[in-house]
């Protein structure tokens, strides 16, 4: 009878420490401008501030509808800044970030936000922001197949570890048997 607890204790530790050691992934601690958050001034930049050291090679991307607008980004530690070279039309905003955080994994998120200031200003130049649309476009699509081609939460988890708990029953049983 021994025999075949010791099987299933172990089994039992070890599935339920598996989730414990995957807790570490780096997250949006901060960003300015916040999710939701109403400007109602010329903004800047756009600040993300992560958990964890983030590397050199991630990414941001600022949108307004299908329009992307150019951001000049730089990475320091746990923050990452996207300088914003012309005021922002009034609208709303959506920012997708792209990171490598200490623990080497890629992490992807987005939120919004929205613009509105006074009227009195004038529109940027929409040409001279057209010119890198095309490639930021082809660089964002593949961004959103590699997106969907790897997901945060392996989804592999749940049917491997019940597939282990039947082959090891299966296991158990037969030895079990063979004994008496």
């Amino acid at each position: 009878m021994k025999k075949i607890l010791i099987p299933f204790f172990l089994l039992f530790t070890i599935v339920f420490q598996l989730p414990l050691s995957a807790s570490a992934h780096s997250k949006l601690e901060t960003s300015t401008p916040a999710e939701g958050e109403k400007v109602t001034t010329d903004l800047e930049a756009v600040v993300l501030t992560f958990s964890t050291k983030i590397e050199s090679l991630s990414t941001m991307t600022l949108k307004n509808g299908d329009k992307e607008i150019p951001l000049q980004i730089s990475v320091e530690d746990d923050q990452m800044t996207g300088a914003i070279t012309n005021p922002l039309e009034n609208g709303n905003y959506t920012v997708a970030y792209k990171i490598i955080g200490a623990d080497s994994h890629v992490i992807e998120g987005d939120y919004s936000f929205s613009v509105d200031r006074p009227a009195l200003e004038e529109a940027p130049n929409e040409d001279a922001t057209d010119n890198g649309t095309q490639e930021d476009n082809a660089e964002k699509e593949l961004t959103d197949q590699e997106k969907n081609e790897k997901p945060n939460n392996p989804t592999y988890f749940a049917p491997l570890t019940i597939g282990l708990v039947i082959v090891i029953a299966i296991v158990s049983f037969f030895a079990f048997r063979r004994k008496r």
